[in-house]
């Protein structure tokens, strides 16, 4: 990949700086223990105003590697610009990485969302409440669009609304002559108390998909989560010892363009206890299926540390 190529012959440039960065999701369940992700990398600057991000996924069973995220990210006129193959601007949940949800996975409802791809962004700030990210890229164009109704730092008071749209060519994902992605997006945070909402809409010739999420979480020792205002998303907490209860609802029906699976219906609890500001303890336990099985009820614990 182009784009890999020269972010690695950026850290043998002189006036670059690099900074080796990992993920480790270990999981026990029920009957299995192993590691959900094993993610190693490297980010850094070049000269004074470019960064660089390249990181890899590996399997440690099938001992395969593949490219999580090469790109270049510099300030314009116009914002901040990313270039190379990353996540595509688009939906509230799928903004979050994995280190920052509530809960061990993003939910069932990401499926209708766009997902890492090649190409450029452009992350705008309208005014200090007012933000757009749109790019793009291989197959699709995708735009997000939020706005801070409240906001008061000193408060940790927060509310935005938000929405999304993208169209995209046929893929590995969905195959189709017309594709469109449609999002709108809620959320909410009063101290330790937060909130989400958020409902999807893909449609595919003359078919229609769509799901819709409701989460909250509470931080019960009396912390909270840290709100990023230019991307409009949560960050990790950053305290260590917090301890955080979150409920998710989440229902996605795909049966008019895949007759064959059914309306899905989960619902997830989860405990998370934060060792430090790059680690935490996750209980879950989880209600539902994949569409194309009987529900069942799954618990798991995860040790999850990122560097």
């Amino acid at each position: 990949m182009i784009i890999t190529g020269l972010v690695l012959s950026l850290l043998s440039c002189q006036e670059s700086s690099a900074a080796f960065t990992g993920k480790i999701d270990f999981d026990i369940r029920e009957d299995d223990a192993e590691f959900r992700r094993l993610r190693l990398g490297v980010e850094g600057t070049f000269g004074d105003s470019y960064d660089y991000t390249l990181s890899f996924n590996n399997d440690i069973e099938e001992l395969e590697t593949e490219v999580h995220e090469a790109l270049i990210a510099f300030d314009h006129s116009w914002g901040k610009i990313e270039l190379g193959y990353f996540k595509e601007p688009f939906g509230l949940e799928n903004s979050h990485s994995s280190h920052e949800v509530n809960f061990l996975e993003r939910s069932d409802a990401t499926m209708l969302a766009g997902d890492h791809n090649i190409g450029i962004a452009n992350y705008i700030e309208m005014d200090p409440s007012t933000h757009l990210s749109w790019g793009v890229f291989r197959n699709s164009i995708s735009a997000r669009f939020t706005d801070l109704i409240v906001a008061n730092e000193d408060a940790d008071n927060f509310w935005h609304v938000g929405a999304s749209v993208g169209v995209r060519e046929s893929d590995r994902f969905f195959q189709g002559d017309e594709i469109m992605m449609f999002d709108v997006e809620t959320l909410y945070q009063d101290g330790a108390f937060s909130f989400q909402a958020e409902a999807q809409s893909l449609e595919i010739d003359n078919t229609e998909s769509t799901s819709f999420t409701l989460q909250a979480a509470y931080v019960i020792n009396g912390g909270n989560r840290i709100y990023d205002t230019p991307r409009a998303k949560f960050l990790f907490p950053a305290t260590a010892g917090d301890i955080e209860a979150a409920i998710r609802a989440t229902r996605v029906d795909m049966s008019e363009y895949n007759p064959a699976m059914n309306v899905i219906n989960d619902y997830t609890a989860a405990l998370n206890y934060c060792l430090s500001d790059s680690s935490k303890l996750q209980l879950e336990v989880e209600r539902g299926s994949d569409g194309l099985s009987d529900d069942q009820t799954t618990a798991a614990l995860r040790y999850h540390f990122r560097w």
